[in-house]
């Protein structure tokens, strides 16, 4: 519930901080002249317009989201991968998910762990999920993974974090 809240939040400060910057801008312009406001406007447009710096969430030089690779998929160990999605968390409006994908070794049969990512859906407004480290073990059980996934969420207020929770999930993962 906090998050639905905390995103709820978020929307109306944001609204609010639009009304407050049309009503500067009015101001600007009957005290200081027409030129005066469209440099503040410019101004505000380009700390609005600035990509949002993710690089943390995303892989080097690609839009795609970080993933942790164990093993190079063009391997020719491998003989056929699958993917597998965990739901490590699930808060009211928010789901925490890990994907793992894995493969039969051709030498030894056994299922090995290729690349493991993980990520936030459902209703993220003011907060984001910063994986930082997926660990994915082998088990004597060939059906089956140890995973520990940690990481943190960052509330934000206005873009701005407030507030860094660090969150650590570990368990089984069942494989097909």
């Amino acid at each position: 519930m906090i998050y639905f809240i905390w995103g709820i939040l978020n929307i109306g400060l944001f609204i609010y901080f639009i009304v407050v910057c049309f009503k500067a801008t009015k101001l600007i312009r009957e005290e200081l002249g027409l030129f005066s406001s469209i440099v503040f406007v410019l101004g505000l447009l380009s700390f609005l317009g600035q990509s949002y710096n993710n690089n943390i969430k995303k892989e080097p030089n690609s839009s795609s989201i970080k993933t942790w690779k164990y093993i190079s998929e063009d391997s020719s160990k491998i003989l056929d991968s699958n993917l597998i999605s965990i739901e490590l968390e699930r808060i009211f409006v928010v789901q925490y998910d890990l994907g793992i994908k894995y493969g039969q070794d051709k030498l030894t049969q056994k299922n090995i762990p290729i690349s493991a990512y993980s990520s936030a859906k459902g209703f993220i407004s003011g907060t984001n999920w910063v994986p930082k480290s997926i660990i994915i073990n082998q088990t004597e059980d060939n059906y089956q993974f140890d995973y520990i996934v940690d990481g943190v969420v960052e509330w934000k207020l206005l873009g701005f974090i407030i507030y860094a929770q660090s969150k650590e999930y570990s368990g089984k993962a069942m494989l097909k």
